[in-house]
């Protein structure tokens, strides 16, 4: 083993035989010590050296300083280790065969080529050579970028490689390397296509179709160009229901793959109105105005109303009517657009038949802003005319909202919920703002006290509150004020079931979430919800039921819908098929490391669930305001609060799989 242990991949971290770390701080000296390392042990010139990094200062300076970074470095690399540097007269060269570099490993392994040796090459791969040291020196950076540039395309060549074999042998590992690949080149339209397929075969045909669309929007936005003719074909044949190269299309290979068939009612999806004001700060209006009427028309029985996830993908993207009508699987599209000018607002709606392009309805409607939920009441109603004679009058006046008393609240409601859709931590405190005063506004708005409930909800689940009992019993404070004020809003029962059911008030939160269905049955978020809860509640097979049929009023959510599957399959004993669900997260949670690592170790495979939980530690360090460290109970109290099983029996199954993991708990 050589004594010295060289990573620069990813930054720079050097140690001694001991273990210890490399005690050498200068900037320069280490960018010297990289230098030299890099050249494979190659002897430099003293001229050299000091062009490369003190080219700013006149010769007898730069050599000066070139010195005093010898020193440097041999007194960090001490007594033994020191002598392996050789700094002659004109010449300066560290023995190759004195240390380890990590680059040079991994260059190696990507020339064997094999796919063992492609994969331990991905794993030395960690990040930009040099990662995070500058030195201000013109030739340093001119050949630091280019060594870079030269190390990340020989990454993407090994990533490639170990695609290739992976896709025919592998796919679950295929997928988590084609995403790597597009972290490195998002341009690299064959792995968009790779991905496509992978998703495809694996029945995640909505997967697949958003991976079509991010590529289609990048290309635009980056390159000005379409995709390859051969991307566009692949996406239509995964419209149509083909799934592999060369399968025609036919019965599709579970419920969430091929075209997605017609539902037996009324379907329609409504995209967000574009916001034509002038001024991208009113974005927040336009959608939602949009969200409102989703909401509004989800609360008929007799409509299919696509969730405001799925249609929200296609926000700015120019999409054909049709292709719109064969991914999310509905027969009518809605699209308009906003225009706010001062006290004055100017919505217009359309409705086309998705399969031939049609119009079936279209109306402007201009009005003071203070008539704004009248538009909304109006075009609701202007659409279920449209869909046919099926709901009277009566279902009509009963589905209507209460609105809010005060316009301005009702303002800062949405952007509240604006910022809250980009779900970070000081976002979420950001949306608690608005939402505070827009209760302060009318303090009587049933919907700002529900939205508000979510917030400090997610200071309890995501670990951000250091009082997460306290952020729970706020949020259910808030919702049950929702529920008091206003009880057919279907937004606060959702909620208050949510605090209950964690709060293990089980069979009172179970009623408030089947309230908020009856109130709602279009909505995909409490179906999935009702589906994790059904695994709490000792119903896990249920459950899994429950999220497929949220899935099809909301076909293109992936991430929290498939977090929930997850948990729901891990609580029915189907390790391996949560395993997959957990493989498929694009960005997952820190607690999904843990999970995954609990299906691992219930499947035997001890080194992957140890793996994975170390790496569940590292992050819970950064991110939770209450780690419990090395302390048995904290860690129960922790997964007790986050996953509240009724049956104690369920709970232990999970803290089994995590102890299993190494998790003391």
């Amino acid at each position: 083993m050589a004594a010295l242990q060289i990573n620069l991949l990813g930054g720079f971290d050097v140690r001694l035989g001991s273990g210890e770390a490399l005690p050498l701080k200068g900037r320069k000296a280490q960018a010297l010590l990289a230098y030299l390392a890099l050249g494979a042990g190659a002897t430099r010139t003293r001229d050299e050296l000091v062009a490369l990094l003190w080219s700013d200062r006149n010769e007898p300076q730069a050599r000066s300083s070139l010195r005093q970074a010898l020193t440097e470095l041999r007194k960090a690399l001490g007594e033994g280790e020191s002598a392996r540097l050789t700094a002659g007269r004109d010449t300066v060269s560290l023995d190759a065969e004195a240390f380890y570099l990590d680059a040079r490993e991994f260059e190696r392994l990507i020339d064997v080529g094999t796919p063992a040796a492609l994969e331990q090459a991905a794993a030395f791969y960690r990040g930009d050579l040099l990662a995070g040291l500058s030195v201000p020196d013109p030739a340093f950076e001119d050949w630091l970028r280019d060594e870079r540039r030269r190390l990340h395309d020989r990454a993407c060549e090994a990533l490639s490689k170990l695609l290739d074999h992976q896709a025919v042998a592998d796919s679950e590992a295929a997928m988590v390397t084609a995403r790597r690949l597009l972290d490195l080149d998002p341009l690299r339209e064959a792995t968009h296509r790779s991905l496509m397929r992978l998703y495809a075969g694996q029945g995640e045909r909505a997967l697949a179709l958003k991976q079509y669309h991010a590529c289609r929007d990048l290309l635009g936005a980056e390159l000005g160009v379409e995709p390859e003719p051969e991307t566009e074909q692949l996406a239509e044949a995964i419209r149509g229901g083909v799934t592999r190269p060369g399968q025609t299309a036919g019965p599709a290979p579970d419920s969430r793959s091929g075209p997605l068939a017609l539902p037996d009612r009324p379907s329609i999806a409504v995209l967000p109105f574009v916001n034509l004001s002038g001024d991208r700060e009113q974005d927040y209006f336009s959608d939602g105005i949009t969200e409102d009427i989703i909401t509004e028309l989800s609360r008929f029985r007799d409509l299919f109303v696509i969730a405001r996830n799925s249609s929200f993908f296609y926000k700015g993207k120019s999409v054909k009517v049709q292709d719109i009508g064969r991914d999310l699987g509905v027969a009518y599209v809605v699209e308009g657009s906003v225009r706010r000018a001062g006290n004055r607002v100017r919505v217009t709606a359309q409705m086309v038949e998705a399969a031939t392009g049609n119009h079936i309805w279209a109306e402007r409607y201009d009005r003071d802003l203070e008539d704004i939920f009248a538009v909304q009441d109006e075009a609701v109603r202007a659409i279920v005319a449209a869909l046919g004679p099926r709901i009277t009058s009566a279902e009509l006046d009963h589905a209507r909202r209460k609105p809010p008393e005060n316009l301005r609240a009702y303002d800062y409601v949405l952007r509240g919920n604006d910022v809250f859709q980009r779900n970070t931590k000081e976002d979420c405190l950001a949306a608690q703002k608005s939402l505070d005063t827009a209760i302060e506004l009318d303090p009587t708005y049933a919907t700002a006290y529900a939205w508000l409930a979510l917030t400090h909800y997610y200071g309890f689940e995501l670990g951000w509150s250091g009082q997460p009992e306290a952020s729970l019993a706020t949020g259910l404070a808030c919702a049950r004020k929702a529920v008091e004020l206003d009880p057919s809003n279907s937004i606060g029962h959702h909620f208050m079931g949510y605090g209950l059911i964690y709060s293990r008030q089980f069979d009172a939160g179970w009623s408030h979430m089947e309230r908020a269905r009856e109130l709602n049955p279009n909505d995909a978020d409490t179906l999935a919800l009702m589906g994790l809860f059904h695994a709490y509640l000792g119903r896990p097979e249920e459950g899994i039921r429950s999220i497929e049929e949220a899935w099809r009023l909301n076909p293109l959510e992936t991430e929290w819908y498939r977090w929930n599957q997850a948990i729901v399959l891990y609580s029915a004993h189907r390790y391996d098929e949560s395993v997959t669900a957990f493989l498929r997260l694009i960005n997952p949670a820190n607690e999904a490391l843990a999970c995954l690592a609990a299906c691992h170790a219930q499947l035997g495979d001890e080194a992957a669930a140890r793996a994975l939980m170390r790496d569940f530690r590292t992050r819970a360090k950064e991110e939770l305001a209450n780690y419990p460290g090395d302390d048995a109970e904290g860690w129960r109290r922790y997964w007790s609060n986050s996953f509240p099983y009724r049956d104690p029996a369920d709970l232990e199954h999970l803290l089994d799989g995590l102890r299993k993991a190494g998790l003391p708990v």
